[in-house]
């Protein structure tokens, strides 16, 4: 803290227009909190009461066409006997509270930081990516095509019952075309001329032509062929039935990379976005699907349909844009500020966060301090969603959850350990699943493909079921084409790594960037020592330091403001502050990943 902060005097702007200060200016209180250990805080300054000029001032801006629904550009201006000052830039906030004193003259108003955290977070929550796209602010440009298809859990009595079908068939046609070819030599032999009897050497030798058996060998040629090609149509519409319902095609999803999601938010509310995570590099958000394919009258499908656009749809968690900025946020243990026109979002244990800052906590009397043992519970949950509509969520669960259980490493009396609770964090959207390999069912299928390409292709253009069968490894699968859960999948052109499960689960998420809330890990740095309602002289250079960073050194540990209250007129604050102070070691952690 610097002694030149002193006798700190004010000026009030209204639009740029200086005016008397409101009544009770010297009672002026500035409320600083940093909400979820953020490092930039939420400020509010108590309300004012203007009268005379300012409030004529005030009373036309909310009755001018601009009205109520704009904030009047508001400036309190800090300054002392050092030429030291500090500008405190707001709009005066009708739409929270605005009364007309009518029988005082005055008007009694709200003031909302300009750029402040609150304000965005407002902002946020009111914007959706519905009217995002309606705007164009979001289109087709932002989407990536994933190719997904689905793979249903089989019913194995149909498949086998099928298959069988088919195998009898394809050996009728089998047969039928060996019967052919046996049918195209009995006619071959039946059009050679049987040679006639002479008289002897030198009488003129005649030719027997056998017509019966020439036009009944045609007829059964004719025939056979007939029944060939027939069977040959009759197989090629049951292999595609079959496959068509067994193997159905590769179909094409629209998603949209989760840093693209949150950048568009930003840039409509006129702010940039750095959000340097490596897990945002390439992970995308696939919104639900509750779009049906279209079918033929005979039950198969006639054109398939994934989802159209990116963006979540209505009944998603993250079609609020503030719910997608908070799965940004939790994904990596993250905070959220708004520094210089950059929304800035990043993990806890980011250094970005943790400079020092050039504050320091004047020489004072502490009367007591607390611990942060209610921080710690003891057992931690952190899980994706599965979904119902979508099996293989449920049949690979191995990444879904992961669980941290701390506990005391001595205990003398059980019945007396204090560590309680459950900490849940859930992601409310899904894990993808790839299409690794061949089911049973589908290496049978290749092996009856293979049949029919062979068979069918005797006549000429024939099918091409194998590469229907082999063509699909490595995309998305899902049981239904209807998924009711968002999914978050980590792609590289469109399509999820072999090794996607170990790029992006809960106990990686844990591993990176969780573990900020543990009692143990990082030299026990989450034990903290707590000091609550502190009176200290503080003045402008104070505000200054602190608003820009709420680090400091405090016994040459690391210590952060959480809050405090400023009365600008009397030159005092009090503030609340944590210190990280390691107050035990008995602990122990135990890890369980759900499989």
């Amino acid at each position: 803290m610097s002694d030149l902060s002193i006798n700190s005097e004010q000026k009030y702007i209204l639009n740029g227009v200086q005016y008397n200060a409101p009544e009770g200016w010297e009672d002026t209180v500035i409320e600083a909190s940093y909400i979820d250990d953020n490092t930039q805080p939420s400020l509010k300054v108590s309300d004012f009461t203007f009268p005379l000029e300012a409030r004529d001032a005030v009373h036309n801006w909310f009755h001018s066409p601009v009205g109520g629904f704009e904030g009047m550009p508001f400036e309190l201006i800090l300054y002392n006997n050092q030429s030291q000052q500090v500008s405190f830039k707001a709009f005066l906030d009708f739409y929270s509270n605005y009364e007309e004193l009518l029988e005082d003259g005055k008007v009694r108003v709200n003031t909302l930081k300009e750029d402040g955290i609150d304000d965005l977070y407002s902002k946020l929550e009111a914007l959706t990516y519905g009217y995002l796209e309606s705007l164009g602010t979001v289109g087709q440009g932002d989407y990536v095509t994933v190719d997904y298809v689905v793979e249903k859990k089989f019913n194995m009595f149909e498949i086998v019952m099928a298959s069988v079908v088919l195998f009898l068939m394809i050996k009728e046609l089998a047969e039928a075309v060996q019967k052919l070819a046996q049918g195209i030599s009995r006619t071959i032999n039946a059009v050679i001329p049987l040679p006639g009897t002479g008289a002897g050497a030198g009488a003129v030798v005649t030719v027997s032509w056998n017509i019966g058996g020439i036009i009944y060998a045609a007829l059964v040629l004719t025939l056979q062929t007939i029944y060939i090609i027939a069977l040959s149509i009759a197989v090629t519409n049951l292999a595609k039935n079959l496959f068509d319902s067994l193997v159905p095609p590769v179909r094409k999803h629209k998603a949209i990379l989760l840093k693209t999601a949150l950048l568009k938010a930003a840039q409509h509310l006129g702010y940039g976005l750095n959000a340097p995570a490596t897990v945002f590099n390439n992970l995308h958000y696939l919104p639900s699907n509750p779009r049906l394919d279209d079918k033929k009258s005979n039950g198969f499908i006639n054109s398939t349909k994934g989802t159209p656009t990116g963006i979540p749809n209505v009944m998603d968690y993250g079609y609020n844009c503030s719910d997608m900025f908070n799965l940004a946020k939790k994904l990596i243990k993250g905070k959220i500020a708004l520094i210089n026109g950059i929304i800035h979002v990043r993990p806890m244990n980011d250094p970005f966060w943790q400079q020092q800052s050039a504050w320091n906590l004047p020489d004072i009397l502490l009367e007591s301090k607390k611990y942060n043992l209610s921080d710690l519970k003891t057992t931690k949950v952190i899980q994706f969603k599965i979904d119902n509509n979508d099996e293989w969520t449920i049949d690979n669960y191995k990444g879904t959850a992961y669980e941290v259980h701390t506990n005391p490493i001595t205990v003398i009396n059980p019945k007396a350990v204090l560590l309680k609770g459950i900490d849940e964090l859930n992601f409310n959207v899904a894990l993808g699943n790839r299409k690794d390999k061949l089911n049973a069912i589908e290496k049978l299928l290749k092996e009856v493909a293979e049949s029919v390409d062979k068979l069918t292709g005797v006549f000429g253009g024939g099918t091409d079921f194998e590469s229907k069968i082999t063509h699909k490894l490595g995309v998305l699968k899902q049981t239904d084409n209807w998924h009711t859960v968002p999914k978050l999948l980590p792609l590289e052109d469109g399509k999820l790594a072999v090794n996607h499960r170990d790029l992006f689960n809960a106990k990686k998420l844990y591993n990176d960037y969780l573990d900020y809330d543990s009692f143990i890990n990082n030299g026990f740095k989450r034990q903290r020592a707590i000091y609550e309602n502190v009176d200290i002289p503080f003045g402008i250079e104070d505000f200054k330091l602190l608003t820009i960073n709420p680090y400091f050194l405090f016994n040459g540990n690391s210590a952060k403001m959480v809050n405090f209250t400023w009365t600008t007129g009397k030159d005092r604050a009090t503030i609340s502050f944590w210190v990280e102070e390691v107050y035990t070691q008995n602990l122990k952690e135990t890890f369980i990943e759900a499989t």
